[in-house]
């Protein structure tokens, strides 16, 4: 029997003045929509005023089938229009395409209504609503807290964690997407309080999962009030684990806060000494100095064979060895290699000796009780008037002291506003900012405003990067206005490029509160605030993975018309990989073979940010045919790039060991570029950073970005312009230890058995000193001449018998022994 050809016959019956026949054709044609769908659109107007005839009892099938109708022709939104009309009839269970495709278009509609903050239509709603409670009936809360981010439905939200069975999973899956992807930040912050209420409202307090989400709202009141309860209800050991949580994780700006809400309870008799404490660095910081400095493993013959290769010959190789011993050194407190090259750095003038003296700081990083000792000889005082070591001295403290100097900034604002050297300014307003990183003082910020309107280019640059720091992740419209103004109107390039690094910093995780800054500064004329555009997107958006904010950074990577522009473009995109390095590769593959060369070394360095510490092959893989490039600068980027990946990697890893050793010949390739040789020198400084006892951590176990560590990671990429950026690396390092307290804050005796073999996590073997070769008896040369000589003398004595001569020379000599007995 032949099928069914043509549905002309059903379709007359709509003409029909019988309400009974209208129904029958509306019915059966919703049965033969999917085959006959073009055919039954010549009547498609006939079948819409079915819908709009209230009169008409089966409106809504005449709905769904002119929805089904649109869906064919393609047109979404009046199939989705139409299917919404439907109201019940829309199955939203079927598994369908046509079902699909309708539910995930009024989906997004709905989102977008919802993020807009538009008054929504009844019809979606209800929609939505019925596709929500489906996923109550079937289970799936993961994806309906997905959609409850998505359409910023607090109140979806809260009921599917409570009515889960999963309560601790789930609240922790949502902690996690909503760090990651929620890219509203007033939006986050209300769903990360929800959080920390679902958590505190169980009989068992998940205390560190609380604590996440109170760190990411930097709710100071909640967070005392609690450390408060802990120590009130004889629970001191869970509030002294907290505060160290807090004093790794949050802002000075922050810290002063808990601390001075501790001292308030401390006058109504509660002991918060120990807390407060902690909170203030008086117990991480020594530990982690005393760890340091007790497994130094810096390669001291290493670094005495890198400055042997590099010489002397100019300020670029004298940079690149001070520094490399600053980061080799850092933390460990060991400066030794100063002292027994004092001849070295005796010839070391201007910024050479500023760099040597501002490495100290690196070195005795953190060691706040012996700062003002060591630098003592360099600081200013009326004996000491060099201003490059006077200079380089106030940036060494502000390094000692970075995110912990409250006590110095009196100290550091003295020196900045009372010196009328640009030099001792310089390192006393990077010192100052360093000190103050992240407090939002509104006297540093006036200090440092004042010598930037002096419109000194060495001072401005480090002032416009000072206020960043000081203002890090705190967004301050009057002070953002202050400083763009005055990048357009000075014409000091240096002043325009420390203001751009420190316009960026203010935007740290700030998210689309952002955006308007942004949008002034990619839209200026001048290519230098366009580059502060660039990096304000990275802080703004670190670690969200944003895909509007990749679009639009890759856009600038490939349009803009300024190198510099695009390299920042690329380069940004690593911060926006932090949390998820792995995907980076596949994002950059095709730009790291861009025709332009600032585009390549921009993504290479993209990619030592983001899968730093990791290891990352595909990462290594894109870098590798750049060890080649005709470019030197890209070549530049490569090996420091590469040194960022595989810092504090085990030996087992693949790469490590040809990566030293390629290290090694290019710093002693004299034909090499000395950019190059500079760039291997800081690569070989970084995989042995921290006496080898470092890692780079950007983000944190908990998820929390790293503030200080990503901030120095941003001004340490500018190091091509300025080399004493360099040292900034430092503010990215963790050290790799695992310390163990006891109530009393001391360390205990702890054992662990490893069944791994000790090779696998053992220290690289150090350099070994040249062996000196044994001198050997060089035999003595026989020439031709004499040999003939012999020959014929033999020949001459004929059948002479030479045993019978030696023999009686031998009785001779016996005899002559017998007589002298």
């Amino acid at each position: 029997m032949p099928g069914l050809t043509s549905v002309g016959g059903v379709l007359a019956l709509l003409e029909e003045e019988d309400n009974e026949l209208k129904v029958f054709a509306i019915t059966k044609l919703l049965c033969l929509v999917d085959n006959f769908w073009a055919e039954i659109a010549n009547d498609i107007t006939k079948i819409e005023e079915l819908y709009e005839d209230e009169s008409f009892s089966h409106r809504t099938h005449a709905a769904l089938l002119a929805s089904h109708v649109f869906y064919n022709l393609g047109e979404m939104d009046d199939a989705l229009q139409f299917a919404l009309n439907a109201g019940d009839e829309f199955d939203i269970t079927s598994d369908t395409l046509y079902t699909n495709t309708m539910t995930g278009c009024a989906l997004d509609k709905y989102i977008a209504q919802q993020q807009q903050h538009v008054e929504i239509d009844i019809a979606l709603e209800q929609v939505a609503n019925r596709l929500f409670q489906q996923c109550f009936i079937d289970g799936t809360f993961e994806q309906l807290i997905g959609l409850a981010l998505e359409c910023h439905r607090l109140d979806l939200l809260q009921q599917a964690i409570v009515n889960s069975n999963e309560k601790e999973r789930l609240l922790s899956y949502c902690f996690k997407i909503t760090v990651e992807f929620v890219s509203n930040r007033a939006f986050r912050d209300e769903v990360l309080e929800l959080l920390s209420m679902l958590y505190g409202s169980g009989d068992e307090v998940n205390y560190f999962n609380l604590y996440q989400c109170l760190l990411a709202t930097n709710n100071d009141v909640a967070i005392t009030a609690s450390l408060v309860s802990l120590l009130q209800s004889g629970n001191e050991l869970m509030a002294t684990q907290l505060a160290f949580m807090l004093e790794e994780n949050v802002s000075q700006q922050l810290l002063k806060k808990l601390v001075d809400g501790l001292i308030v309870h401390e006058a109504e008799g509660l002991d918060t000494s120990t807390i407060r404490s902690i909170l203030n660095g008086d117990v991480t910081l020594p530990l982690y100095v005393n760890f340091l400095s007790k497994n130094n493993r810096t390669d001291m013959l290493l670094l005495s064979q890198t400055k042997k290769d590099l010489g002397t010959d100019s300020s670029m190789q004298d940079n690149a060895i001070v520094i490399a011993h600053a980061i080799m050194s850092s933390g460990t407190t060991n400066d030794t290699f100063l002292r027994e090259n004092e001849d070295m750095l005796a010839h070391f003038t201007n910024y050479a000796k500023f760099t040597a003296v501002a490495g100290l700081g690196v070195v005795h990083k953190g060691h706040l009780s012996a700062a003002q000792s060591v630098l003592e000889p360099y600081l200013p005082t009326e004996d000491n008037s060099n201003v490059y070591e006077n200079g380089g001295a106030l940036y060494a403290l502000g390094l000692v002291y970075a995110n912990a100097g409250q006590s110095q900034i009196e100290y550091l604002i003295k020196h900045l506003t009372s010196s009328l050297d640009e030099t001792v300014r310089h390192g006393a307003a990077l010192g100052l900012g360093l000190a103050a990183m992240g407090s939002s003082r509104q006297d540093v910020y006036s200090a440092l405003k004042d010598v930037l309107f002096s419109d000194n280019a060495i001072a401005g640059e480090a002032c416009g990067l000072a206020l960043g720091l000081n203002m890090l992740g705190s967004i301050d419209e009057d002070v953002f206005q202050e400083m763009n103004n005055y990048g357009r109107d000075t014409k000091h390039e240096k002043t325009i490029r420390g203001l751009s690094i420190g316009m960026a910093l203010m935007m740290f995780e700030r998210l689309e509160q952002a955006d308007t800054f942004i949008d002034t500064l990619i839209s200026d004329k001048d290519p230098i605030l366009r580059t502060s555009g660039c990096h304000s997107i990275a802080m703004a958006y670190a670690g969200t993975n944003n895909s509007a904010v990749i679009k639009r950074l890759l856009h600038i990577a490939v349009s803009d018309a300024n190198d510099d522009v695009r390299r920042a473009a690329a380069t940004g995109l690593g911060f926006l990989f932090v949390r998820t390095p792995e995907k980076l590769p596949s994002v950059l593959s095709l730009l790291c073979e861009s025709f332009n060369p600032h585009v390549r070394a921009g993504c290479l360095m993209a990619l030592g940010i983001a899968c730093s510490g990791s290891g990352n092959k595909d990462a290594l893989e894109l870098i590798e045919p750049m060890f080649k490039d005709h470019i030197r600068y890209v070549r530049q980027a490569a090996y420091v790039a590469t040194a960022l990946i595989l810092v504090q990697q085990p030996n087992s890893h693949p790469r490590i060991g040809s990566f030293r050793k390629k290290l090694q010949e290019t710093i002693k390739d004299k034909h090499e570029i000395s950019i190059v040789r500079f760039g291997a020198t800081i690569a070989q400084s970084i995989l042995e950073a921290g006496g080898r006892n470092v890692t780079i951590e950007l983000v944190r176990s908990g998820g929390h970005l790293n503030g200080p560590a990503i901030a120095g990671m941003l001004v340490f990429s500018q190091f091509w312009f300025w080399f004493p950026f360099s040292l900034f690396i430092s503010l990215s390092f963790t050290p790799s230890a695992l310390i163990f307290l006891n109530k009393n804050l001391e360390m205990p005796q702890v054992e662990f058995k490893s069944n791994a073999p000790p090779s696998k996590y053992a220290y690289p073997k150090m350099m070994e000193p040249p062996k000196e070769k044994e001198k050997k008896k060089v035999e003595k040369a026989v020439l031709s001449i004499s040999n003939k000589r012999t020959r014929r003398t033999l020949s001459s004595v004929g059948d002479f018998d030479f045993e019978s001569k030696k023999k009686e020379e031998e009785e001779k000599k016996k005899a002559a022994q017998n007589a002298h007995v």
